[in-house]
């Protein structure tokens, strides 16, 4: 089945409604949760999700199938419509970092070295 890429900000707040409820549930997506780079954070859902996960029309983690057929590369110039990335040394990415870090914490896992953190462009960082 062809994923299909989302085509409005909304699908991709579902999307990392959807992420947050599965890692909650502990799916399968809990241990793919280090080879994640691009992390999207949305401030109104104080909640993350990773762009090859939010980047697909109406993703949970069974149609993820572990990344299988996605790319990263299609979802980073869709989402780059309504988010920008922070500057690896700005604060807020510097926080967000963090926060990310304590998430992923509680399923013993770490972030990857190399991840970047995108916010909202009307957040601006």
């Amino acid at each position: 089945m062809e994923a299909v890429l989302v085509s409005s900000l909304e699908e991709v707040l579902e999307n990392v409604k959807q992420f947050n409820k599965d890692l909650q549930n502990e799916t399968d997506i809990v241990q793919q949760l280090t080879q994640f780079k691009h992390w999207y954070y949305i401030s109104d859902l104080q909640a993350f999700g990773p762009s090859k996960y939010i980047g697909y029309k109406d993703m949970n983690t069974v149609k993820y199938a572990r990344g299988k057929g996605k790319t990263g590369i299609d979802t980073e110039k869709v989402l780059k419509q309504w988010f920008v990335k922070l500057p690896k040394e700005s604060i807020r990415s510097q926080e967000l970092m963090s926060e990310l870090e304590k998430l992923l914490e509680q399923y013993g896992k770490k972030v990857r070295s190399n991840a970047v953190i995108h916010v909202l462009k009307r957040e601006g960082g």
